[in-house]
């Protein structure tokens, strides 16, 4: 999660409690001229438009979830990754787009990434919501938030009305996947490939997907970190054994798409990473 205080931060990226955020999250900065080159990639600060596919981001809710609409532009077909909250511009840019929802993919199953997936699941009800068995088995571990977090998060979050409606949200309302994803099974949309790449450490059933040269890399890596791994569930081990994975089986250039915060790249993580860089690994 992003947008608590540095004590209380599930994602594992700091920053002070909001009490809002602006409606529409990053979509509107779409509309400044606003130009990002990562790995010779051109990002329209949150768009990305790259080998026959779109990618569109929305940064939604107080803890500011990326959540991303990716879609093949000859067959219309198209993914979600992630519903932290309302995504009425995503849903916005489906429906002007007579876009097919085919799937709906879960990173994991924290409240800030399924939160909006009721809403979703009623709006689109032939689109396929997809994640891993064993995140929705530790669905039950995240509803116990009172006695898994610290004292001091957990006043942090009662203090705050936003923070506690989240961390209260009924897993009920999700119910099972419709798929539930594994390791190395590969999805289409159109004529592109949206593999599954198992990535536990910040939750015991991540899932970062990979699609032409793009990884949504949930909040296992981040620009220049990784995600929170002290809380059950969760393991520094495996993390670090995870994003090694990213790093030796994708490309330099492969853009990065996380949960929280700004793009990256696949090469100066290697190099630049803070916790885990190529050669070595730091404790949190």
């Amino acid at each position: 999660m992003l947008g608590f205080s540095h004590r209380f931060c599930l994602c594992g990226l700091p920053g002070k409690i909001k009490t809002s955020a602006r409606r529409g999250g990053i979509w509107r900065e779409l509309r400044l001229p606003t130009l990002i080159i990562i790995a010779g990639v051109l990002l329209i600060a949150g768009c990305t438009q790259s080998r026959g596919f779109r990618v569109i981001r929305q940064t939604v809710g107080f803890i500011r979830t990326n959540c991303y609409l990716l879609y093949d532009m000859n067959s219309g077909e198209a993914a979600l990754i992630d519903a932290g909250g309302r995504i009425d511009t995503l849903e916005s840019c489906i429906d002007e787009n007579n876009l097919k929802l085919k799937y709906i993919f879960i990173t994991h199953c924290h409240p800030d990434h399924v939160c909006g997936l009721p809403e979703l699941k009623v709006k689109y009800p032939d689109a396929r919501v997809c994640f891993s068995k064993l995140d929705f088995e530790d669905t039950r571990l995240y509803s116990q938030w009172m006695t898994a977090l610290k004292p001091e998060e957990i006043a942090e979050i009662k203090e705050n009305p936003e923070a506690l409606e989240l961390m209260n949200f009924d897993y009920g309302r999700n119910g099972p996947p419709d798929i539930y994803v594994e390791h190395n099974q590969i999805y289409k949309i159109g004529n592109l490939e949206i593999k599954a790449i198992f990535s536990p450490g910040h939750s015991s059933g991540s899932m970062c997907y990979y699609a032409g040269n793009a990884l949504f890399s949930g909040d296992v890596l981040f620009y220049r970190t990784v995600g929170r791994t002290d809380l059950q569930g969760m393991s520094w081990e495996k993390i670090v054994e995870s994003v090694r994975r990213l790093y030796s089986l994708l490309p330099d250039n492969t853009v990065v798409y996380p949960g929280h915060d700004q793009f990256t790249d696949i090469g100066s993580e290697k190099k630049y990473n803070k916790k885990v860089a190529i050669d070595g690994a730091k404790r949190p």
